[in-house]
Parts: structure tokens; C-alpha cells; sequence
């Protein structure tokens, strides 16, 4: 009974000593732990360690530095709270995690090199050469600090400095890089914001604003959030304003296209790595859009989805995302030839489906496609647009297109189907002599047509396949026709008594691109006056053309230059000529007439015109080149009868 009451005893002041002790702080323990571990730690000889109920370490004075004596935090009145299970956590790989991180003053420096290592003590095993995971902090109270800031892995070199009031607010800027762009940060929080903080902590959200500046923008944000780095539980109102999509999401990381300067607003929110931007409202150039996305970070590639809604969009403020917002580099061409952002499609993936009410094709001669409707998806470096399809003036565009950003140099894959568009309608000009809508009738087209290069200039120097253009229930200016024809007294009548309408029999052109060379098989305009036909090329890789024009009229004229006519030179400065060697055997012709007797010097230009079948749209496009003078017939094309304009998105397209 003794010796029990013996060990009993000797038991309760081991207790009540192991209480005193931890109570106390063991004094000495912790600079010794320190010391021993050979983790960089310093502190002064009064810190106090707390092993019992609610672990922590108290210190006046808490120093850290690296492997090469550099110093890498400076702490004054410190205390650091922790629970064992977190220790035991961290220990098994994962992140380092403290409840409490309180000090009246701070001098941080961290780093972290490409592959993650970091010369802090924040892995288990006390080397320094292993990727380092950020530190997990539920409570921040900084009374006064400052961060210097290079993580290679975030891409982020900066200098912060960050303060905690009286009354637990919490405030922070910082001037920097993020993803080589320069940027600063304001940002004010409520009592409680955790620095980083993992999903089981549960930590209520408190209020927070942020305000992000670069170069030439501003990303705003009111709202609340769990905690500041991870943005847990984020959910606010997001102000952007910018030079350019490109430039707001380069320093996240998100592949936006160049545009004009953007205003957009909406609700921001985060959860468990997934961004989503609700509501948005977003002017872009003279352009008016709106949506719903998220952008997913979990995967490998991060991923973006959503909605893409709203109108106008004008194909203007698209125009710096292909190369088109500035002058070819090449004196005396028109096409674009600034090299596209290829690489930064490879960054992401994204499904985005589109909406719009209208495209305004920017021109006031061209009416805009309205709706639209299409999806957009990029996935490992292709892009694609599927399911593309439209309203343009009546009619119905569909079609699909393709860039392989993986192939060396990209592949671009373009088909368009055009169904039932009056021209009248699309076409907006008037001349004095010919009045308003010159050209009738419903467009049929069908392109299937691709590419390569880095620019629209090198894509189109390229570009290999069929294109096909029809006419149908159309109509042409009569003095358009006989001006191509040469007819001087038929044009002259005309002006005279006013323009009318002739009936087109058939109008098309059958060709194909082999190198960025448009090449006629068939290019045939047939009405009850006249048969155009055309033939030549049109080169887009130096930008020249050369087409002959050829009329056959069918009636008599009594005065007909009748020479073919000559489109030569380039698309910045294209020049319209007679051919010689016609008008020169009129000229001869007259000449030898005129020394017969004067006014016979004018039968050298009478024209009885040609007997010449009218030419069909049904049939087979069997014609051959202009300068063979034969019939021509066009491959066949469905006809709308006259009560019915032809489809459109409210209508399907029947056969």
C-alpha cells in the first residue's frame, strides 16, 4: 500500500511539474529545440513553448534564415499557434499549417526557384532541395509588415507591405510582376482573414476589397472571402477595365484575345479552384457583350466554359485578335500580316458556346449577320469553330472553321455554306447612273478552303480548295451591262431613259485556290442582253491580279467598242485597261473604211450581236475558259419560287 501511494504520489508531481513546466513555457526549451534542429532558427533565450492543450511558441524575438546565412524573416513579439494533427500532417508531405500567425512587426523574404525549392525550413525532412508547398495560415494579425516576394512557380516578383489595425482590420499593398506584367495591389479586409486556409478549416467569409492596377487597366473587387491567397469561398462584384482582353488575362494566365479597350463588370466567385464569372456585362471597342464562365484550374490545363451572349459585336474590335488592327508591314499590300498569338492557345483549353444578337461586319456598305450562333472549343493548341451558323439579309450562313496550332506551320481549315442571302439586302451602295441595289438576287456559296502560316496575309498565300458562288431569280443594271460590253450608243439609251432591271439567266463562278491562286473554272454572267464571261486569276500571295472580261452582246448596237476588258495590277492599286488587240483590229477596220468614205468609218463598230443560248444554272458547270466562246452552264442550284424569299434561322431550308 506504501509503494503505491508512493508512485501515486511521485506520478501526480510528475503531472503537476509537466503542467508547471508547460505553463511556464519551459524556459530554455525552444532555443535549444531551435538550435538542434538546425532548421535556421533563432530566437531570443525567453521564448516560451507551449506543448500542452493549445500548442504555441511566444517570442520577443524570432529570426530565420537560409542555408547561406541570408536572412529570410525578421519577427518581433511573435506568436505561432499549431495543433499537433497538423504537424503529424505535415510530416506525411503536406502542407505546413499554422492556426495563428501574430506579430507586432515582420521583414519577410520569400523565394521559391522554378522547380519550387526554397531555402525556407517548411519541409519535413529539413532539405531544401524538394519542391516547397505555401504554408497554410488560418489567422494573420501583422500589426506592421513587409514582404519581398520571388516565387518562380506564381511568377510573381514583388514587394508588399501589410498592416492589421486595432480593431482586427486588415490592409496590404504591393507593387510588382505577376506573369511579366507590372501591376500593383490595394486590398483591405475584415477581422479574420486567413492568409491561406484548407477546405476543413470552415472559416466564415469576411468583407474584403482588392483593387488591381497595370499598365493601362483596373480590376476592382467588393466582396468577401475566407482567405487572401487561395481566394477561398471569394464572392463579390468584379469591376475590369482595360486597353485590352489580352492584357487582363495575361497575368492569370487565361488566353483572351486582343481587342479595343474593355469595361466589363459581374459577380466574381470562387470555390475549390474553380473561378466563375456571373452576369457579366462587358463593352469591348463599340462592341456590347455578356455571359456566364468558369474557369476551371484543378486540371493540368486549366479549362474555361461558358456563355458567350449579347450585341453587337462588331468584327472591328476583333480585328487586333487577327492581325488586323494595323497596316501591313509590306509596302503596297492590304493584307494583314502581323503575326498572330499562336503560342499563348496551347496555355488552356476552353468550350465556350456563342449567342449573339447581331455581328456588325464594320462597314456601312454590308449589313450585319443576325443571330448567330456557334461554339467555340480549344483543346490541346486546335481551335475550333463548330456549328457555326447565321442570319445574313434573308438567308442562312453555316459553316465551320479550324486552326492546328500543333502543326509547324499552323493549319488553318475554313468551310462555309451560304444559303438564300439577298444581295440587294447585304450589299449596301448606290451609283447616280445605275440607283440603289445594281445587283438582285438570293447568294448561294460554298467554300471549303485551307491554309498555313502565323498571319492572315500567310494564310491566304496558301490557301488550297474549291470555291463556288451562284445567283439565283437575280437581276443586273442594264447599263452595268452594256458599260462591261463596251456599248457606247445601247449605254448611252439607257442613261437617257433610266436604268431598268434585266433578268439574269444564270450568274456564277466555279473556281478553286491551288497556292493562294484563284483560278476561274467557270465564271459566266447571262441575262436576255449579254453574256459576261471571265477568266484569269487572282494571286493572293503577291496580291495581283489579272482578269479578262469578255461581253458577247446578243443584240445589235450601233456603235460597240466590243474589246475585252483587262483588270491587272494589285489589290492596293488595281487597273482597268481595254485589250489592244481587239480594239485595235476595230481601229484598223475603221480606218480602211473611213478612206473609202468617211461615215463608213463607223460600221467598223456596229455590232449584230451574237445568236447565244441563253446560259442555265441547272446543268452541270461544263463551261470552258472565257477565251473559247462557247455556251456556258453552271452546276446546278436549287431554285425558290417567287412567293417564298428563301430560308432563314426562323424557317429550316428545305430541299
Amino acid at each position: 500500500m506504501k509503494v503505491a501511494v508512493k508512485l501515486a504520489g511521485v506520478a501526480l508531481a510528475a503531472v503537476v511539474a509537466l503542467v508547471g513546466l508547460d505553463l511556464a513555457g519551459w524556459p530554455g526549451l525552444a532555443p535549444w529545440l531551435a538550435a538542434k534542429a538546425d532548421r535556421g532558427l533563432d530566437m531570443d533565450d525567453g521564448a516560451r513553448l507551449h506543448l500542452l492543450w493549445n500548442p504555441r511558441l511566444e517570442a520577443a524575438r524570432l529570426n530565420v534564415v537560409g542555408q547561406g546565412g541570408e536572412p529570410l524573416a525578421q519577427a518581433q513579439a511573435v506568436r505561432l499557434n499549431w495543433r499537433w494533427g497538423d504537424v503529424r500532417a505535415w510530416r506525411r508531405g503536406e502542407p505546413l499549417r499554422l492556426r495563428l500567425v501574430e506579430a507586432d512587426a515582420l521583414s519577410l523574404n520569400w523565394q521559391r526557384d522554378a522547380n519550387g525549392r526554397t531555402a525556407w525550413p517548411v519541409q519535413p525532412s529539413g532539405t531544401r532541395d524538394e519542391p516547397a508547398k505555401l504554408p497554410q495560415v488560418d489567422h494573420l494579425v501583422i500589426r506592421r509588415g513587409q514582404a519581398k516576394l520571388d516565387d518562380a512557380p506564381l511568377r510573381l516578383k514583388a514587394d508588399a507591405r501589410f498592416a492589421t489595425a486595432a480593431d482586427g482590420r486588415w490592409s496590404a499593398q504591393m507593387q510588382g510582376q505577376l506573369r511579366d506584367q507590372q501591376l500593383a495591389l490595394k486590398a483591405e479586409a475584415g477581422a479574420g482573414l486567413a492568409l491561406l486556409a484548407p477546405p476543413e478549416a470552415g472559416l466564415p467569409p469576411v468583407r474584403l476589397r482588392a483593387e488591381l492596377t497595370q499598365r493601362d487597366g483596373r480590376i476592382a473587387f467588393d466582396g468577401t472571402a475566407a482567405s487572401l491567397l487561395d481566394a477561398r469561398a471569394l464572392d463579390g462584384q468584379l469591376q475590369v477595365r482595360g486597353r485590352s482582353l489580352a492584357d487582363i488575362g495575361k497575368p492569370f494566365g487565361i488566353t483572351l484575345p486582343n481587342t479595343p479597350s474593355v469595361d466589363l463588370s459581374g459577380r466574381l466567385r470562387h470555390a475549390a479552384g474553380v473561378w466563375q464569372l456571373g452576369g457579366a456585362k462587358a463593352r469591348i471597342g463599340q462592341s456590347h457583350l455578356g455571359g456566364d464562365f468558369a474557369f476551371d484550374t484543378r486540371p493540368a490545363r486549366s479549362q474555361l466554359s461558358g456563355l458567350l451572349r449579347g450585341g453587337p459585336l462588331r468584327l472591328a474590335d476583333l480585328g487586333p485578335a487577327v492581325g488586323a488592327d494595323k497596316a501591313p508591314s509590306r509596302p503596297g499590300r492590304v493584307l494583314p500580316d502581323r503575326p498572330l498569338d499562336l503560342p499563348s492557345l496551347k496555355a488552356m483549353d476552353a468550350r465556350v458556346a456563342i449567342a449573339l444578337s447581331q455581328l456588325d461586319l464594320g462597314t456601312a456598305n454590308l449589313a450585319p449577320l443576325a443571330p448567330v450562333n456557334a461554339s467555340l472549343v480549344l483543346e490541346n493548341g486546335v481551335l475550333r469553330l463548330d456549328s457555326f451558323n447565321a442570319g445574313i439579309a434573308g438567308g442562312e450562313a453555316s459553316g465551320h472553321a479550324r486552326l492546328d496550332t500543333v502543326q509547324t506551320p499552323p493549319l488553318w481549315q475554313i468551310g462555309l455554306d451560304v444559303r438564300g442571302m439577298a444581295i440587294e439586302r447585304w450589299l449596301k451602295f448606290e451609283t447616280k447612273s445605275m440607283g440603289a441595289d445594281p445587283v438582285t438576287g438570293r447568294l448561294r456559296a460554298d467554300v471549303d478552303v485551307q491554309g498555313r502560316g502565323r498571319s492572315t496575309a500567310e494564310l491566304l498565300a496558301t490557301m488550297d480548295g474549291p470555291v463556288s458562288l451562284q445567283i439565283d431569280r437575280g437581276s443586273i443594271s442594264h447599263l452595268l451591262t452594256e458599260a462591261s460590253g463596251l456599248d457606247v450608243a445601247q449605254g448611252l439609251m439607257v442613261w437617257l431613259r433610266g436604268d431598268k432591271k434585266l433578268e439574269l439567266n444564270c450568274a456564277r463562278l466555279d473556281g478553286r485556290f491551288k497556292a493562294g491562286v484563284l483560278r476561274p473554272r467557270s465564271a459566266v454572267v447571262d441575262n436576255r442582253d449579254t453574256r459576261i464571261d471571265i477568266d484569269g486569276r487572282v494571286n493572293l500571295s503577291d496580291e495581283t491580279m489579272d482578269l479578262r472580261v469578255v461581253a458577247k452582246p446578243k443584240d445589235l448596237s450601233l456603235f460597240s467598242l466590243r474589246s475585252p476588258v483587262r483588270v491587272q495590277g494589285t489589290l492596293a492599286d488595281p487597273r482597268v485597261a481595254l485589250e489592244g488587240k481587239s480594239l485595235g483590229g476595230k481601229a484598223i477596220a475603221a480606218i480602211a473604211l473611213g478612206a473609202l468614205s468617211p461615215p463608213a468609218a463607223l460600221l467598223a463598230f456596229v455590232d449584230p450581236g451574237e445568236d447565244l443560248p441563253p446560259v442555265s444554272c441547272d446543268g452541270p458547270a461544263d463551261a470552258p475558259r472565257a477565251e473559247q466562246g462557247r455556251p456556258a452552264r453552271a452546276a446546278s442550284a436549287p431554285s425558290y419560287p417567287a412567293s417564298r424569299p428563301g430560308p432563314s434561322l426562323a424557317e429550316p431550308r428545305r430541299s
